[in-house]
């Protein structure tokens, strides 16, 4: 197993509700890349829009000047068409990236609707990637309103999609009222990549954003160590189930604690455990 540093909560901001032109942004993100290195990592996780924003000539320098891989490639709102897949599975192919994680997006009306929106389009994608040696995942996601987060939904997903695997995030069905570690169990053969995320759960609205759950309680995320994910039985299940593949921590910033600090704080807490 090896670590892996998902930037999303960084990138995010950045790419999405940051003022600043494309030269700005650009080298806010080379800064979280170069704070990838010097924490300890060997790999990260990037968006598909970073990538499509800096250029996949200036990210492959950016990464081979911080001697970091890239291990997935995260595209947002796939549900609705995608947009460029080819271009997706080129600039993987370019960057000698393994894996494109699917996100499915906002939910609609219909779930019915959105599913088959879902099987669609991921389809498309993992037709274009399994060629080029690529593969694609898709995530149990935490948003109950979209037909991808319980363990019957994202079976169903699965098998809709020949080729295509799961993305197993460590806290994202609980808000669907799963479990973690019985939930990974049930997907380990099907298992490509896994997000160590923590979520703490609230029994009113919090102020931050939340995922509301079907238990009328609010799930948001977490500081690795401070929610309630049980880190050290879900590393039990890994290894007992042989898994042998990318560990990428969905980082969450600790509040009032250095960036730095808190990236290397968290890659010290699980490389203890591979």
């Amino acid at each position: 197993m090896e670590l892996s540093m998902m930037t999303f909560m960084l990138e995010f901001p950045v790419l999405f509700f940051k003022p600043g032109t494309k030269e700005e942004k650009a080298k806010e993100i080379e800064s979280f890349i170069e704070l990838t290195a010097e924490t300890g990592y060997k790999n990260i996780d990037l968006i598909w829009q970073t990538v499509r924003l800096v250029g996949k000539e200036e990210i492959k320098r950016m990464l081979e000047k911080n001697g970091l891989r890239l291990s997935c490639v995260i595209c947002m709102d796939t549900a609705g068409d995608i947009e460029g897949a080819d271009g997706i599975v080129e600039a993987c192919e370019y960057l000698n990236c393994g894996k494109i994680m699917l996100v499915p997006g906002l939910p609609t009306e219909d779930r019915k609707e959105l599913f088959d929106l879902m099987v669609r389009n991921y389809s498309k994608i993992v037709n274009l990637a399994a060629p080029k040696g690529i593969i694609c995942v898709c995530e149990d996601d935490p948003n109950i309103k979209v037909p991808c987060g319980s363990r019957e939904e994202v079976n169903a997903i699965l098998n809709a999609v020949p080729g295509l695997r799961l993305v197993y995030d460590s806290a994202n069905m609980l808000p669907s009222g799963d479990e973690v570690v019985p939930y990974y169990e049930y997907f380990a053969d099907r298992t490509a990549h896994v997000h160590l995320k923590d979520m703490s759960v609230a029994d009113t609205q919090p102020e931050q954003y939340a995922n509301p759950g079907v238990d009328n309680r609010f799930y948001l995320n977490a500081p690795h160590g401070t929610g309630i994910v049980d880190f050290d039985a879900l590393f039990e299940a890994l290894q007992k189930h042989g898994y042998n593949d990318t560990l990428a921590i969905e980082f969450v910033p600790m509040p009032d604690m250095d960036l730095k600090d808190d990236m290397k704080r968290v890659y010290e807490m699980f490389a203890c455990r591979i």
